[in-house]
């Protein structure tokens, strides 16, 4: 049986199935990454679930490549980690999206645990994932403005001062129970 994080080549087989669709490998760290189109990517990962056994999606992320040294062509990669359960072995797919108005198809249907990776890479890096079922702030306030971890977003921006939410008064809370037993004065 292969390690577990072992990753096929699957490059060439892609490129014969996909044609134009898939764009380019990568090797990083002994694995093998593919950079697709993002429109065809419903299609190729309806294939590498169905006909290949890649069941898990482990990880969905996104990276701003603006600046980076050598790097060309759109500046946010979503990243999406597969894994077949069956075969033990990984594959990493790539989408290039431009910063301004990323996006891209939601894989929610495919793999349940897409909702809650999509929302992240929403929150963190503005990617609209087109279809998703509920996109909302998952880890930042809703009057949050922009996006954190894209490199546009200035490191000393001052966001919304709002109410406190759902906060709990517990002096209040204290007071009352003290005049509720009888201890006022304590």
């Amino acid at each position: 049986m292969p390690p577990l994080n072992s990753s096929p080549a699957l490059f060439d087989d892609l490129k014969a199935r996909f044609g134009d669709k898939v764009l380019a490998k990568a090797e990083h760290a002994g694995r093998e990454a593919i950079a697709i189109l993002p429109a065809a990517l419903i299609e190729i990962v309806s294939y590498l679930k169905a006909d290949l056994g890649f069941d898990f999606l482990t990880d969905l992320s996104a990276a701003d490549y603006s600046g980076y040294v050598g790097h060309e062509g759109d500046a946010l990669a979503v990243s999406y980690q597969l894994f077949s359960t069956s075969k033990r072995t990984r594959l990493w797919l790539k989408a290039y999206l431009p910063l301004d108005g990323a996006k891209i198809a939601t894989l929610s249907e495919l793999y349940a645990c897409a909702n809650w990776y999509e929302r992240e890479c929403w929150d963190m890096f503005g990617v609209d994932f087109v279809g998703h079922p509920n996109q909302t702030r998952l880890l930042l306030y809703e009057e949050f403005q922009g996006h954190p971890l894209r490199k546009d977003y200035p490191i000393l921006k001052m966001q919304p001062l709002i109410p406190m939410r759902n906060a709990v008064d517990y002096e209040a809370v204290a007071v009352a129970k003290r005049r509720e037993t009888g201890q006022e004065g304590a």
